[in-house]
C-alpha cells in the first residue's frame, strides 16, 4: 500500500518536459516482492512516461536510507512506517 501511494506521488506530481527529471529512490533492503511496483513502473516505462528518470538504489546498509534523505544524498526511500515514526520522534528531519 505505502508503495503503491509513493508511485501515485510520484505519477500525479510528474510534469512532462523536454529533459526528464532525475529522481533517486533507495530501497530498504535489498530487491524484494515489497518493491514489486517500484520495479515494475520503470521496467514498463511508466516513470519516463511522466517525465521522471528514477534510479532505484539498493542501500549498504538497511539504516541508511533515511539518513540519507534527511542529509539530501537521495531524494526518497522506502520505509518500514513503525521506523519512520520512531526516526522522526528522535529528530531526523523527514515527512
Amino acid at each position: 500500500m505505502k508503495k503503491l501511494l509513493l508511485i501515485t506521488t510520484l505519477l500525479a506530481g510528474a510534469q512532462l518536459s523536454l529533459a526528464a527529471e532525475k529522481v533517486s529512490i533507495m530501497l530498504d533492503w535489498f530487491v524484494n516482492p515489497d518493491h514489486a511496483a517500484l520495479i515494475v513502473a520503470e521496467q514498463k516505462g511508466y516513470f519516463k512516461k511522466h517525465g521522471l528518470d528514477v534510479e532505484i538504489i539498493e542501500p549498504a546498509d538497511p539504516s541508511l536510507p533515511p539518513k540519507l534523505v534527511a542529509a539530501g544524498k537521495v531524494d526518497m526511500a522506502v520505509n518500514y512506517q513503525p521506523q519512520h515514526h520512531m526516526q522522526v520522534s528522535e529528530g531526523l528531519p523527514l515527512m
